[in-house]
């Protein structure tokens, strides 16, 4: 069981029923400096083995799980920051990447 810290998203829009925004793609950040970016499902992979994801806000300096998410929407497989977070721990928030 590894913990991951993600320090970027990627955000695609869905048009159904009506236009949003999804995560799509996370970047995290080791302890050693190694980067990795995943997809959904490799998240979702990576939680069904134990594994843990969160955001960490450096003004707040407070760190808020990631979790599953299924749009109520479009019914698509995505990740929400959990009800603690704050504005900068937020995924919503992270920087883009590419």
């Amino acid at each position: 069981m590894a913990q991951h810290r993600i320090i970027g998203t990627r955000q695609e829009s869905f048009g159904e029923p009506r236009v949003h925004s999804h995560v799509v793609i996370v970047a995290t950040e080791k302890v050693a400096g190694y980067s990795k970016q995943w997809t959904i499902t490799q998240v979702y992979n990576a939680m069904d083995q134990g594994d843990t994801f969160f955001t960490h806000g450096e003004k707040s300096q407070q760190d808020a799980a990631v979790e599953k998410y299924r749009c109520p929407l479009c019914d698509e497989k995505t990740l929400r920051s959990a009800a603690t977070a704050v504005t900068d721990n937020n995924l919503d928030s992270l920087p883009a990447c590419r």
